[in-house]
């Protein structure tokens, strides 16, 4: 350790390799450093003159400065004591310090190349990388972490190693090879990843290798007393046989609304509800979930489901966009340089995209879907007939008779239940298609026109595939009769159902967990 008497002096034996210990000369004036080319080396009875490289060092806690010859210090560095406060500091050779430089300079330290002011750099394993590297390096472990238990992966070629010991021992950027692939398997094998689309009407969940193992409306029957705790009575389907038929002090109530968390708390005892009936047998790891979002959510929005996935037991959250997860699930390949063109209905939002090379070109999201054509059904009766419906009855007459082109010399018709408002009684009223087409006519309308706007600001190149290909139409809404045709007629393009266009984003999300290079292009942030 350096020690200060007057002057900062080594002792003989901090030194492995026997040198005599030098003296480093005294503190500059005002603190101020200044570097010399020749050194004065004291041994215990003579002084020798050396040309040597004179480094400046300076206490970090008074900020005084000192000088010492670079070749009197060890590889590691040596520790010294100041003079003035008497505080203990380690000295470093220049060299190190050209190498924190170097970091601090951005200094891609995979491809030695200097990073641009407009680049963002990274960080991997202590040193900085470029973006370019970082993503090469991140597709690669995504790679890597999907093979086998013992599996050696093979590295590119700007990253081989040469010897079977830097094999075992190398710690590429993002990669372990040895132990990290190894638990990365484990996690992927034992951890039962997940992919979930947390809607408005409906929550489903995808198992990997086990398909849709969930399906249950988002509803929770919540308890209130004065002076008590909130208490969950049901959640799901036994939560949404309670909408209408509950006291006072009893809610059931939705904690999404519009595609988006309206109620933090109650969504988040509703998804670890779901996720705990899932998840069956031994849990040794916690899974990787994927969540599906609405294409037109904000940060915030963003933000606060994956604080509720990663609270809900998520090892880590991705979240991918409605319109991309239900192309997937429509077997659209979404990676290729040909455009295709996706509306999903839902209960709360739809989403209009344009998707093409894994990414979507042009889209739009409308808060307008199966819950505000339910208001619209219970407003229509309710003004034409003067009788109350409630929430749940006007989705059974969607379902029932709900369509787009009904046939007015025949037309279905269907009992309602409900409370007369003038006669003040419980009475029974017929109600048909044509008039439920009416009911709903707005937001059937609103959402053509919302198409053919999304078409107009696509370039012409893009529509050409999306004119041979045609809409594809996913999502609960999409059920409604001969949906497809009105559409067919008003955009003049060929509309194509899935076969089941309900369970179409949670499909493709699920999809998604056998393709970690592909949830890692089409996953927002």
């Amino acid at each position: 350790m350096l020690l200060i008497n007057n002057h900062l002096n080594y002792k003989k034996n901090s030194y492995s390799d026997g040198y005599p210990a030098p003296d480093i000369g005294n503190p500059g004036k005002s603190g101020n450093i200044k570097n010399s080319e020749s050194a004065v080396c004291k041994t215990s009875d003579k002084y020798r003159k050396t040309r040597d490289n004179i480094m400046g060092v300076r206490c970090p806690e008074c900020g005084t400065g000192y000088r010492v010859a670079e070749s009197k210090i060890n590889e590691k560095g040596t520790y010294a004591r100041c003079q003035k406060c008497s505080s203990r500091f380690l000295v470093k050779k220049n060299s190190e310090k050209a190498d924190e430089k170097q970091i601090f300079e951005k200094i891609c330290g995979n491809c030695k190349r200097i990073i641009g002011s407009p680049e963002t750099a990274s960080v991997r394993d202590n040193s900085v990388i470029c973006r370019e590297c970082d993503e090469n390096l991140r597709k690669h472990s995504t790679m890597q972490c999907d093979l086998a238990l013992n599996a050696v992966p093979t590295l590119p070629a700007a990253l081989k190693i040469n010897t079977e010991k830097e094999t075992e021992r190398a710690v590429v950027p993002g990669v372990r090879v040895s132990s990290f692939i190894r638990i990365a398997s484990l996690f992927s094998v034992f951890s039962k990843d997940m992919a979930i689309d947390l809607g408005t009407a409906n929550t489903l969940i995808y198992m990997k290798q086990k398909g849709i193992v969930l399906n249950e409306p988002s509803v929770v029957a919540i308890h209130e007393s004065p002076g008590m705790r909130k208490q969950i009575l049901a959640i799901g389907m036994d939560a949404k046989k309670m909408i209408g038929k509950v006291p006072p002090n009893i809610k059931a109530v939705r904690p999404m609304r519009n595609g988006v968390i309206a109620d933090f708390d109650v969504a988040g005892v509703m998804l670890r509800y779901f996720i705990a009936k899932v998840r069956t047998g031994i849990r040794l790891f916690r899974p990787r979930i994927i969540v599906a979002v609405p294409s037109g959510i904000s940060s915030v929005e963003k933000r606060a489901v994956k604080e509720i996935a990663s609270e809900a037991g998520a090892r880590e959250v991705f979240l991918v966009e409605e319109p991309m997860a239900a192309a997937i699930g429509a077997d659209v390949s979404v990676i290729d340089p040909v455009c295709s063109m996706v509306v999903d209905i839902g209960g709360g939002t739809t989403d209009i995209a344009v998707i093409s090379l894994a990414g979507i070109v042009s889209g739009r999201s409308l808060r307008i879907a199966g819950d505000k054509m339910d208001l619209s059904i219970q407003r229509y009766i309710r003004k034409k007939y003067s009788f109350d419906i409630g929430e749940r009855t006007a989705e059974e007459i969607k379902i029932s008779i709900g369509d787009a082109e009904p046939d007015p010399l025949c037309p279905k018709t269907m009992e309602v239940k409900g409370w007369d408002l003038v006669s003040e009684k419980f009475r029974i009223i017929t109600v048909n298609d044509v008039e439920i087409r009416e009911a709903i006519s707005e937001q059937i309308d609103s959402i053509a026109e919302t198409v053919k706007m999304v078409l107009d600001r696509t370039s012409q190149e893009l529509t050409a595939d999306i004119v041979e290909k045609g809409i594809i139409l996913t999502g609960g809404v999409a059920l409604l009769k001969n949906l497809n045709k009105f559409f067919e007629k008003e955009i003049g393009l060929p509309i194509r159902v899935p076969e089941n266009p309900l369970t179409t984003v949670a499909a493709g999300s699920g999809r998604l967990l056998d393709d970690p290079d592909l949830l890692r292009r089409v996953s927002v942030v």
